[in-house]
């Protein structure tokens, strides 16, 4: 689950101690320009959560908690859906409902909250989710048979790849804060478009991923049949005027 990749263990900090946040960035590139809303980011700090990492939990309406292990995220003052906590890591999605321009974060952990942290936030700050979790190389996809795209498990040229991403934007039908996608799969207002290995790729769907948190982008691309091949080709999302980071690959082959 793709919500479930971005727990990167932290030294556990002192118990008591007041939460203070020293970046808050996209959760699948790590960038620290913006926000979105909507999007699934990873703030960084001391003292933001417990020592022991917790993962996503849901609430008794079926939806991604706002609180975690006595950890919240808030931003200016609107709770957000928690992804995980740990004292060095808490991960979240932005509130649908924040407006452009400048928000401020804080976290709160058993009752001791952070300095206010100011944050832009731009109509999309799209990310693709990297498989090792670093936010460069790999992408985490599916190949068009369903099997794990690697360097070892190419993908033909002309097939289809899925991968997944975030930072994409308000969606429609309106995203709701902390759902969990059950099929209605809303779609970015933004149009979205895709690049491999230079070449244009067709965007054959961009969407909610079933049973994945909404802020999580499912795409599903048309390998391009005359883009390059090989263990690392580069792939590029466009979300408005959003691009996403260099350095996410996939792996293709002739077909």
């Amino acid at each position: 689950n793709v919500v479930a990749v971005y727990g990167l263990f932290a030294p556990p900090d002192s118990v008591g101690a007041t939460p203070s946040i020293n970046a808050v960035t996209q959760a699948a590139s790590y960038s620290q320009d913006a926000v979105a809303p909507g999007e699934l980011v990873a703030i960084f700090g001391s003292s933001l959560g417990p020592a022991a990492p917790v993962g996503t939990q849901l609430d008794g309406s079926g939806n991604v908690a706002t609180s975690l292990a006595d950890t919240q995220v808030l931003f200016d003052g609107v709770a957000s859906p928690m992804i995980f906590a740990s004292a060095g890591q808490v991960d979240a999605v932005v509130p649908f409902g924040v407006a452009t321009g400048r928000v401020l974060a804080q976290v709160e952990y058993q009752g001791l909250a952070s300095a206010l942290f100011p944050v832009t936030v731009a109509p999309a700050v799209i990310g693709i989710f990297s498989a090792d979790a670093s936010g460069a190389g790999q992408a985490i996809a599916l190949n068009q048979d369903g099997g794990i795209n690697s360097p070892d498990n190419p993908a033909a040229s002309g097939s289809v790849v899925t991968l997944w991403a975030t930072g994409a934007g308000l969606l429609s039908p309106a995203g709701i804060d902390g759902a969990v996608d059950a099929g209605n799969r809303p779609q970015p207002v933004l149009p979205v478009l895709a690049q491999m290995g230079g070449q244009v790729a067709d965007v054959l769907y961009a969407g909610g991923a079933p049973g994945m948190v909404e802020g999580v982008i499912q795409v599903n691309l048309r390998v391009p049949p005359a883009s390059q091949t090989g263990a690392a080709v580069p792939v590029v999302l466009r979300v408005g005027n959003s691009f996403s980071q260099i350095g996410i690959t996939l792996a293709t082959r002739s077909p």
